[in-house]
């Protein structure tokens, strides 16, 4: 499979080759290559990119083996459960996010943290169901995010300011009875 920098510059660019620069751009912020700053700028332009010149200007300055080490779009992680029954759940760090994923949250809690994820897919449905519990759903500036979730006796946060155009998108659905969803964006923490 060819890289975005291999295709003709003024080719324009799809989903999977903003997603496959992204993933790029975080390896190479995970390896000390990029400051925060920068790799959230360059994220930023990724999803904004419209052709593979775009792209490619983007990771140009980074070494060959950066480039090497993604060989493709990585396919979608398997739909994913996270049960907070009389416990916790936690999703942070560097980890695949779901296209769908459910979270449920029973006398419990849980934090599911996307500032540092790789998205695998450009559309992402959360689902998150809290009963006489709580969970938080960080997410970084540039991902959009949509929620469509209600508070019985309880609260569902709602996120008004939109991301990035062409980043992901995060749908959150669910609700809460006599517990929470907090829905938060954060930046990433500076190196």
């Amino acid at each position: 499979m060819s890289t975005p920098s291999s295709q003709n510059d003024s080719t324009r660019a799809g989903d999977a080759e903003r997603i496959q620069v992204a993933q790029l751009l975080t390896d190479a912020a995970a390896q000390g290559r990029l400051t925060t700053d920068e790799y959230e700028q360059r994220l930023a332009k990724a999803y904004a990119a419209t052709t593979h010149g775009d792209l490619a200007r983007l990771s140009v300055d980074l070494p060959d083996f950066a480039t090497t080490t993604t060989s493709g779009p990585r396919t979608p992680a398997p739909s994913t459960v996270l049960l907070a029954i009389l416990s916790g759940f936690e999703r942070r760090g560097r980890w695949n996010v779901p296209k769908r994923l459910t979270a449920f949250a029973l006398f419990g809690g849980g934090v599911i943290d996307l500032r540092y994820a790789d998205f695998t897919s450009p559309e992402v449905d959360i689902r998150s169901i809290s009963i006489f519990g709580g969970q938080t759903i960080l997410v970084p500036p540039e991902v959009n995010v949509a929620v469509c979730g209600h508070g019985v006796m309880g609260s569902f946060d709602h996120v008004s300011e939109q991301g990035t155009p062409g980043a992901p998108c995060v749908t959150i659905r669910g609700f809460s009875l006599w517990g929470s969803v907090g829905v938060k964006r954060k930046k990433r923490k500076s190196n």
